[in-house]
């Protein structure tokens, strides 16, 4: 059986969409499929070799490329926000076994075999089989297995997503040494394509603060954070099935709907930064640390964020999305 993944990464789109449909592909495997992604060359920076690569002809636009790719699979995933209600259309045209991955909830009524998304969502009678809510969060194979670490945490974890796409992981490093918060408890995870990243490194080397960068398994950074300052993506659901009380630094529209639903359960907290002006980002990000500095000693709420975070998310999503597809096939 075949299946191809449509998704794209850059440091404008993010690294999100490929991590996610790399969990599913992982899934997917495990039961026998073949599996590829599809991208647009113009991405080829952030793809892999074994990609399947589409728009390098003249005159041969990348979603009229792939429709002719999709008729050749058993099974498309669609996991890009530029196809609109109507591109989606035609491609479940061409391919009638198709998984939309949805976030926002926002391109209007389209068909779909299957839809994906982590939130409570509805969605029209033109999908035939949702997957919504939290149990299909999709995250990497690490995830699946719960952790049995009796140590109380005491790092701080400050991770701002795949690319780092606003460059706010100086600005908050900065603002904590400068409030003097405790630099032997920060932890500074960086994505592999990150922006500034050789500065972050610098001011990690230059203050003794410990980080690492382009990790494949980020679950023992997750394990030993008492708090975590994160961007609001898929990493949302990966600190949630952790345990790991957030601050949110919303870096992307698509990011609103699940810090709606997130923050009122009671485990995070978040402030937006990608639509404001760059003198107002700094002052969020002083905010931030203000609001950090009130929560760390906050043991109380510290205890029931956890309790609340883990009850959300359990990290089998990928397998039970892939099981219940391959159920049809």
């Amino acid at each position: 059986m075949k299946l191809l993944v449509r998704a794209d990464a850059s440091v404008e789109i993010g690294m999100g969409h490929r991590v996610r449909c790399q969990a599913l592909i992982h899934a997917f495997q495990a039961l026998g499929w073949q599996c590829q992604f599809v991208v647009d060359c113009r991405y080829k920076a952030f793809s892999a070799p074994e990609d399947c690569f589409i728009g390098g002809q003249p005159g041969k636009a990348s979603k009229v490329e792939f429709l002719s790719l999709a008729k050749q699979a058993d099974l498309v995933i669609l996991d890009h926000y530029d196809y609109s209600a109507d591109d989606i259309t035609q491609l479940y045209q061409h391919q009638k076994n198709l998984l939309v991955l949805d976030d926002m909830n926002d391109r209007g009524e389209f068909p779909a075999k299957w839809l994906l998304n982590p939130l409570q969502q509805e969605y029209s009678k033109l999908v035939e089989f949702p997957l919504t809510g939290s149990r299909y969060a999709l995250l990497r194979p690490a995830f699946q297995h719960p952790q049995d670490n009796h140590k109380v945490p005491e790092q701080l974890l400050i991770t701002l997503g795949g690319t780092d796409p606003l460059a706010l992981t100086l600005p908050i490093l900065n603002t904590l040494l400068a409030s003097n918060f405790p630099r032997k408890n920060i932890q500074v995870l960086l994505g592999a394509n990150a922006k500034d990243a050789d500065q972050v490194i610098k001011c990690c080397q230059d203050n003794s603060i410990a980080f690492a960068q382009g990790l494949t398994d980020v679950t023992p950074l997750m394990e030993q954070a008492r708090m975590a300052i994160s961007a609001a993506g898929g990493t949302l659901f990966e600190l949630a099935c952790m345990g790991v009380p957030t601050i949110f630094a919303q870096v992307a529209d698509n990011q609103t709907r699940s810090l709606e639903q997130h923050v009122p359960l009671g485990w995070c907290r978040s402030l937006r930064f990608d639509n404001v002006a760059e003198d107002i980002r700094l002052q969020r990000v002083e905010l931030l640390a203000e609001e950090l500095k009130r929560l760390w000693l906050d043991i109380e709420w510290q205890q029931n964020a956890r309790k609340i975070a883990c009850s959300l998310v359990d990290g089998n999503g990928a397998k039970r999305v892939a099981e219940t597809i391959n159920s049809y096939f």
